[in-house]
């Protein structure tokens, strides 16, 4: 019986070692579905939220190029930058833009097109890589 539980304990670890892993990040996220899902923190004329739940601004058409970059298209949560925070933390929103500041749990990318999670490192070097190409 002993053989049999530590036979049975070999073949599951593997499993349990990609449970355990992070196989959900932001990044990768979007690239597989598709969808990157922006938290927008209304700030004209940076961010401006449209009644057809569309957003528009210069911080909206750079998230939306960079979203094109990786393969995705953009999805719009409009919000306070401590409820989208929060969001970010549970995995339900991948970037925020229309902030003026940061928030616990939040790293600026560079030239400030997006915050990300502290966490979301793979994400944040690609949108800094993006935007550096941009300039």
């Amino acid at each position: 019986m002993g053989r049999v539980r530590r036979l049975l304990g070999l073949l599951l670890l593997p499993l349990l070692l990609v449970g355990c892993s992070d196989p959900g990040s932001a990044l990768s996220r979007a690239e597989s579905t598709g969808v990157l899902t922006v938290g927008v923190v209304e700030n004209p004329p940076g961010t401006v939220a449209e009644e057809s739940g569309e957003v528009s601004g210069p911080d909206a058409e750079r998230i939306s190029s960079y979203a094109d970059s990786i393969g995705a298209h953009p999805t719009w949560q409009v919000g306070k930058l401590d409820a989208l925070a929060d969001a970010v933390g549970r995995g339900e929103v991948d970037v925020i833009i229309g902030a003026d500041e940061s928030a616990d749990g939040l790293v600026a990318t560079s030239g400030s097109v997006a915050l990300v999670g502290e966490e979301e490192t793979p994400l944040k070097e690609s949108i800094d890589a993006w935007s550096t190409d941009q300039e």
